[in-house]
């Protein structure tokens, strides 16, 4: 649900049984989750809301200063907190309750990931890795529709989502193979999320309301 303070996160099952349809509610159009310790991250707009998952409800809201519209988070080893704001088209750097600019002058960033000792950015089609000085190295790109969820199945190979429905599985080399295209029968490809150990990859539909589930193979 969204709305100003309609927002809410629901809790699932692995095997798509609901279990709350309103987990957690007060937010307004959350989007991106990374979870650190016990505490769930959630990007909301124009700030980071902090849910302790012990006792389902929000202790905490971080401001980003002239953000729009925060999109997906990611989390280092740290505690460190990375959210990317599809709307002023930059990405974000949290420690503690501090956010600042972390890289900028991108086109339309939305899907971010920290693997290992790198950050990782989707941006209008693109895989980029953010090298120690900021700047960016491609990786990948000409991915259509929309590039939207990423995550890492090995070091360095991915499987990214596209908002108008395809799913891209990315080699190192760069080169990539659509897993699945779900343009024709009008089913977006939102936010992803993928479980090494039983190699499903889970995909929210948006407007079909659902999640569906694929084995990876």
């Amino acid at each position: 649900a969204w709305g100003k303070n309609k927002g809410s996160i629901g809790k699932v099952g692995l095997d798509g049984k609901i279990i709350l349809v309103e987990w957690v509610g007060g937010l307004h159009a959350p989007k991106g989750m990374g979870l650190y310790k016990n505490y769930l991250y959630v990007a909301d707009l124009t700030e980071v809301v902090v849910i302790d998952t012990a006792k389902s409800e929000v202790i905490k809201r971080i401001p980003v200063p002239n953000a729009e519209g925060l999109n997906d988070i990611t989390i280092d080893p740290k505690g460190i907190i990375y959210v990317s704001d599809s709307k002023t088209k930059r990405v974000y750097r949290i420690k503690g309750n501090d956010a600042n600019p972390h890289v900028e002058g991108l086109q339309g960033p939305n899907g971010i990931l920290w693997l290992k000792e790198n950050l990782y950015i989707l941006d209008k089609g693109g895989l980029y890795k953010v090298e120690y000085d900021r700047k960016l190295t491609r990786l990948a790109d000409g991915m259509e529709g929309g590039t939207d969820g990423l995550v890492a199945v090995y070091d360095k190979e991915f499987i990214v989502s596209c908002w108008a429905g395809v799913i891209y599985y990315v080699f190192p080399d760069g080169s990539k193979e659509i897993l699945l295209d779900t343009r024709r029968e009008k089913i977006n490809a939102a936010d992803i999320c993928y479980d090494p150990a039983t190699r499903m990859l889970y995909v929210p539909t948006f407007w079909k309301n659902s999640v569906v589930a694929y084995e990876l193979k």
